[in-house]
């Protein structure tokens, strides 16, 4: 809608002011960020703002990860602005930026992974127009930016040895993790700084050599030999990568025939997801001999009656007596609010009141006082549920959920620096904070769904929250969910370990 960048707005302002030095810096960066979202969100039905706003980032030198995101929507809307916005930021990002600043080797970095942008001209010839709105640079920008990027990362050496790594205090809200670190810990040096982006820069450069190969061969063979001489030539972070996206879209012969040659450690799950592909596909027998030519003891036991229950979850029973034969089956909690949510889904149309009842039987089941992380997402998949039907009783769900993660929050902090290591200088990071932080994003996607039928209630929502970082964080979600933007989906996808495990989130 029209009026979600004056709900956007209506957040933003809503956050108390932070002073600009202090402990409360951080939370001062995130509003910053907050509000870098915003503009890009907004691009396309304002470009000429967006573009005077990520003008006045590169003047500053900032390069926050949404100016991509703010030149995709230009590219749209106003060619000739796009076409400044691109001149100027190839202009900024040179190798002694790069080196200098950590958000721009980020950016680079972020800018060549998909590609230059492929063109086709429109109807009357006169216009380019982008094709994939992920690649944001033109062939000859993309070359340019490369070219940076190598030339940067060629300057790395490799680490010392025995050199610990230098970080800031980071304990109880504030205090040290260890007695007298605090007195420990120097600033990094300019050195230090450029040699650490460089680093960043190679491992980022490791998984494009193919397009390095393809855009500037000439630069390839010094690159591997960089590599070589860093020690980094084994890429084993690629092949999980390529394994990982062959589980998400493979089919369940080309998954048997991949897991053969996967580390040890990832074949049992590979055909696992085999046998739930060609349940998929529509042949059980064949998902049952999957199960018991590859997988051994526990595991083939446990997915034999994975592949049961499913079954008779898509047999789509429509009478009580018949769904509560399959439910009494389940093994555990998580199993049983599994089977509740996807009958309920199976129902919702033709029968709203039994898929009424069969979530609130799982609702009394997820509002316990959860014990691991998984039964906070299947708390949150209760309330997706809901929605459609009942969103009052989705907000009461997400309620219950947000009490306890307040309570985790005041432990982990009082822990810090003993058990746990949440807090970095006595604050939460609204990135890269653990499974914790996740759980919120997750209860903000669910806020930001909800928000769309009542975005105040939603919005109030966020105040539950505590401690500011979580509220922020929580907000920041539901900005993006209300304007489009893709979150971060932190769910449990794995088999047997809460959450939904025989299938996917209920849409």
């Amino acid at each position: 809608p029209r009026h979600n960048g004056e709900f956007a707005y209506q957040l933003l302002q809503a956050m108390p002011a932070a002073p600009a030095t202090g402990p409360d810096t951080r939370r001062q960066d995130s509003q910053a960020s907050l509000e870098q979202s915003l503009v890009a969100a907004i691009a396309a039905n304002d470009p000429k703002t967006a573009l005077k706003n990520a003008q006045g980032w590169l003047d500053k030198g900032e390069y926050p990860a949404s100016l991509s995101k703010v030149l995709s929507q230009l590219q749209t809307k106003d060619a000739e602005a796009a076409a400044k916005l691109s001149n100027q930021l190839v202009k900024k990002l040179q190798p002694e930026e790069l080196l200098a600043k950590p958000d721009a080797v980020l950016l680079s970095l972020n800018l060549l992974r998909p590609g230059p942008r492929a063109e086709k001209k429109s109807g009357d010839g006169s216009q380019a127009i982008a094709v994939n709105s992920d690649r944001v640079l033109g062939e000859s920008a993309f070359r340019d930016v490369m070219a940076a990027t190598i030339t940067a990362a060629l300057r790395a050496t490799p680490q010392p040895q025995n050199t610990q790594a230098r970080s800031g205090p980071g304990g109880f809200r504030g205090r040290p993790n260890n007695p007298g670190a605090a007195a420990q810990t120097a600033p990094l040096s300019e050195a230090d700084i450029m040699q650490a982006n460089a680093r960043l820069l190679l491992r980022g450069l490791q998984s494009l050599q193919p397009q390095i190969d393809q855009y500037l061969p000439e630069r390839s063979l010094a690159l591997r030999q960089k590599l070589t001489q860093m020690g980094l030539d084994n890429d084993q972070r690629g092949a999980f990568g390529q394994m990982a996206n062959l589980m998400q879209q493979g089919t369940s012969e080309s998954l048997i025939a991949a897991a053969a040659s996967a580390p040890q450690g990832m074949q049992n799950r590979i055909y696992q997801q085999a046998a739930m592909k060609a349940l998929d596909e529509g042949n059980p027998d064949r998902a049952r001999d999957i199960t018991n030519q590859h997988l051994e003891g526990s595991a083939r036991t446990n997915m034999l009656h994975t592949l049961e229950l499913q079954q008779a979850v898509r047999s789509a029973p429509n009478k009580i007596d018949e769904i509560r034969q399959t439910i009494n089956r389940a093994q555990s909690d998580d199993e049983r609010v599994s089977l509740l949510l996807q009958f309920a889904g199976n129902l919702q149309a033709d029968n709203p009141k039994l898929a009424l009842q069969l979530l609130d039987e799982a609702r009394g089941l997820v509002t316990r006082r959860a014990t691991n992380y998984g039964q906070f997402e299947a708390q949150v998949n209760v309330a997706h549920a809901y929605a459609a039907l009942d969103p009052a009783r989705s907000f009461e769900t997400l309620d219950t959920g947000i009490n306890q993660i307040n309570e985790l929050f005041s432990a982990a902090a009082i822990l810090s620096g003993f058990e746990v290591n949440i807090f970095k200088d006595g604050e939460l990071p609204l990135k890269g904070g653990g499974s914790l932080t996740g759980i919120v994003m997750r209860y903000g996607a669910e806020l930001a769904s909800l928000a769309k039928t009542d975005f105040e209630r939603a919005q109030s929502m966020t105040e539950k929250f505590q401690l500011a970082e979580p509220r922020i964080l929580a907000r920041l979600t539901i900005v993006r969910g209300v304007l489009g933007v893709t979150a971060v989906d932190s769910g449990n996808n794995g088999f047997g370990r809460g959450g939904n495990q025989f299938g996917r989130r209920p849409q």
